[in-house]
């Protein structure tokens, strides 16, 4: 499955990477990582009418591919949709470079949160169409 963009255009949700990401060994630091990943993937479910407090992690998986190198301004985050349940749905992310290159590649589970309730909730008929339309 291949992830669509975060953002507009087809380009993904630009994360700029700051200094203070960087750790000893003078890259970004692993945890930032998954900041960097929240960030592009609040933005994509945005854009399907899903707000950031309509759902929590269940499960993450993330494969460093590359280090993000420090000279780099700015990376690129890209989501897709693997599979949807009924209140669910795992995601495919990735992180890219300036150059374009693959850096870190993620999977998320993700389960719909009603806040109000405290509790899981469905998908809604209008966020499941949106997502089938990006969905492998």
């Amino acid at each position: 499955m291949r992830p669509e963009a975060a953002g507009s255009a087809g380009r993904g949700h630009r994360v700029q990477v700051r200094w203070r990401d960087l750790d000893g060994l003078g890259h970004v630091n692993h945890t930032v990582v998954l900041t960097y990943l929240e960030e592009g993937r609040d933005a994509w479910l945005e854009a399907h009418g899903i707000r950031r407090d309509e759902y929590v992690v269940g499960r993450c998986s993330v494969d460093f591919r590359r280090e993000i190198d420090p000279a780099f301004k700015a990376v690129t985050v890209q989501c897709g949709v693997r599979e949807l349940g009924r209140s669910s749905l795992t995601t495919s992310e990735r992180i890219v470079d300036e150059d374009g290159q693959v850096v870190v590649e993620a999977e998320f589970g993700l389960v719909l949160w009603d806040p109000d309730r405290r509790g899981s909730r469905p998908i809604t008929d209008e966020e499941r169409a949106s997502l089938e339309e990006v969905s492998a």
